[in-house]
């Protein structure tokens, strides 16, 4: 037993290790199944992520042969059995002998795991401490008889640290901590869904199908690492009401549903821009013509041209093109979606 958690209290000091470092999550999960196999010896082992969206696990990380081990997570016959064994909720680690139903009556080792010639294993969720379901770790042995319950209780000892070291929320609250004057947020994923910032409350303007979130998603799309752009704040009258910044960050790494994080904050120092002036670089910088932006607006091609100009001497932008970098960097316009649909 002394052995046991001698092991154990090295191990998880060499996880924390890990995950203290500036690396990236597939990376931490790499360390971690290095160190691993040499206290819990395997033939192969896996650290996965699960995509609730695509409703299946895909790898952070791999050891060993681990093909037919990733067909079974990819495939959404595989998630639902997982679930059906419960190995989407927070569990301790179970061996082959710990599932709720015989070996022989599951997928996974009928249809996969078997013909690719492994004969035990042991499996865990990793959940953190607020119970997020960051990932999976399986590791496999040719053996029925590895691994052992020592091996099993091993890994219960250090499954939250390797939950804690692959939480890419850590990083997109990281990203998020550069906009200082953030005061709400939330999380963008791959589907087009919203979820909760950590450390942030929402906002109304982030609401699920919100023309600001419309926004973030294409200027993502359009492969910004980086947005920024005004918006109506609620309530407000939209032809010259209060405004919010809103910030976007691409935090799309891996293979998860993550995909940015979404944030409003005050509004910036306008420099002296009209609300109308701010309406019209929106339409500026979608490269339309002046009797277009004219149209939407109400108003005519000379009303656009002098916002132009005024906004070219209060930015100090030398050209429309110079103009339109600048409104871009700081954020000092509506986006069309908003103009259009006020």
């Amino acid at each position: 037993m002394a052995e046991v958690i001698a092991a154990a209290s090295e191990t998880a000091a060499a996880i924390a290790r890990i995950a203290a470092e500036p690396a990236s999550v597939a990376e931490r999960a790499e360390q971690m199944l290095e160190l691993l196999r040499r206290v819990v010896p395997c033939e192969a082992a896996s650290i996965s992520v699960r995509d609730p969206e695509r409703q299946g696990r895909f790898a952070l990380a791999a050891t060993g042969e681990v093909a037919a081990l990733h067909a079974y997570y990819e495939s959404r016959e595989g998630d639902a059995e997982m679930d059906r064994l419960g190995l989407n909720r927070p569990t301790p680690p179970l061996l082959l002998a710990d599932l709720a139903v015989p070996a022989a009556e599951t997928l996974a080792w009928q249809e996969y795991l078997w013909p690719a010639g492994f004969g035990g294993s042991v499996g865990v969720g990793l959940f953190t401490r607020d119970g997020r379901h960051v990932g999976h770790l399986t590791a496999l042995t040719e053996s029925a008889s590895r691994p052992t319950v020592v091996d099993r209780d091993l890994l219960g000892a250090v499954t939250g640290l390797m939950a804690h070291a692959i939480d890419r929320m850590r990083t997109i609250r990281a990203a998020a901590g550069l906009v200082r004057d953030a005061a709400a947020g939330a999380v963008l994923t791959r589907g087009g869904n919203v979820g909760p910032l950590p450390g942030l409350p929402t906002h109304r303007v982030l609401a699920p199908g919100s023309l600001a979130l419309a926004e973030a998603a294409e200027r993502l799309d359009a492969g910004d690492a980086y947005a920024v752009f005004l918006h109506p704040a609620p309530g407000s009258d939209s032809d010259a009401g209060a405004l919010l910044k809103v910030s976007v960050l691409d935090c799309d790494e891996g293979p998860d549903h993550l995909r940015g994080v979404v944030l409003v904050s005050p509004p910036p120092d306008l420099r002296g821009m009209s609300h109308r002036e701010l309406q019209v670089l929106g339409l500026v910088l979608e490269d339309w013509p002046d009797e277009r932006i004219a149209q939407a607006l109400g108003t005519t091609t000379k009303e656009v041209a002098d916002c132009v100009h005024r906004s070219m001497d209060l930015l100090d932008a030398p050209s429309r093109t110079g103009l339109v970098i600048r409104a871009l960097r700081e954020g000092l316009f509506l986006p069309r979606r908003t103009v259009t649909a006020a």
